[in-house]
């Protein structure tokens, strides 16, 4: 059986481990990201962390890489920005690992990484029309349509976060007038909880959620108004495309079944659905492991493409 190392990349840390071709990891390995780092920094760190977690193991054959960003398939280089990790934009840590390794390596965004792993081995299963929400900082995601994960030209992957769902908001105008991403992260949540309790500090997305399962009334006001937000968001993908389900992905569907419950509450406002049914709304079944399972699947993927042209 083919097994990939998959490595999922953030802006605090690296995840990675080996996978196998039923999507169970078995091994793992995980390195802390220095903000200051520079490229070959970074990818002296990746290559060590790789090289640890193959001694364990008797093969590996391909790498899979997900990536904050938009990395050309081809040659790994990152178009347009990347804040979380700065030091990917000068070089192609994809083509480093592959000439330090001798393997097959296979680079996408990380939304679009995890929308693979959940097709094949998370909640999506089951389900031949879908769209994955990646919930953190920011947000992304991508649409699954007839079991193929859908993406752009040279693997462009789409924008949820950028979604114009309340163009009037001038304190929110950029890049994208009153885009989701401003207005039901985990960013945009703390920052709305902080507006109706100044003074008061909020800590995180995960603070906001625990005062929100305790009872207060602010925060159980800002969870569902961004509920509300993505309840939009999930109507608007499901009128266009008929989705069966929203799969509610990254840190803020720790929240657990109270952010899916609340969602699902609201969509029937924004959806037209014949014979009237919504679309179901779903929390992410790999957890933490998406990324690191779904860059690896990218990798398996192209190892079987390969093998069907040859």
């Amino acid at each position: 059986m083919a097994v990939a190392v998959g490595i999922d990349i953030g802006g605090t840390s690296v995840k990675l481990g080996a996978v196998d071709g039923l999507g169970t990891m078995i091994a793992r390995g995980r390195f802390p990201v220095e903000r200051d780092a520079g490229f070959e920094e970074f990818a002296a760190a990746a290559g060590a962390a790789v090289e640890a977690l193959l001694r364990d193991l008797p093969a590996v054959d391909a790498i899979g890489i997900g990536v904050p960003g938009y990395p050309l398939p081809d040659t790994g280089m990152m178009v347009g920005l990347c804040p979380a990790v700065p030091a990917l934009l000068d070089g192609s840590i994809s083509r480093v690992l592959g000439d330090r390794f001798g393997l097959p390596v296979a680079i996408g965004n990380d939304a679009v990484c995890a929308t693979h792993g959940e097709l094949h081995f998370g909640v999506g299963r089951d389900l031949r029309r879908f769209a994955l929400m990646t919930l953190g900082t920011g947000i992304g995601g991508a649409v699954v349509i007839d079991r193929r994960v859908v993406d752009g030209p040279a693997g462009l992957p789409p924008e949820f976060g950028c979604m114009s769902l309340d163009p009037a908001r001038t304190d929110i105008a950029t890049p994208v007038p009153g885009m989701v991403e401003n207005l039901a992260s985990a960013s945009a949540l703390v920052a709305r909880y902080a507006e109706l309790r100044p003074g008061f500090e909020a800590g995180g997305a995960e603070h906001v959620f625990n005062r929100a399962k305790a009872g207060e009334p602010e925060a159980e006001q800002v969870v569902d108004e961004v509920a509300r937000w993505l309840a939009q968001t999930v109507g608007i993908m499901a009128n266009m495309l008929n989705i069966e389900a929203a799969i509610l992905g990254g840190g803020m569907s720790l929240a657990g079944p109270m952010l899916a419950e609340r969602v699902a509450a609201h969509v029937p406002r924004f959806t037209l659905i014949r014979p009237g049914r919504s679309p179901r709304v779903l929390l992410a079944g790999l957890g933490n492991d998406a990324g690191v399972i779904g860059a690896a699947t990218l990798a398996l993927e192209a190892i079987d493409r390969a093998a069907l042209v040859a």
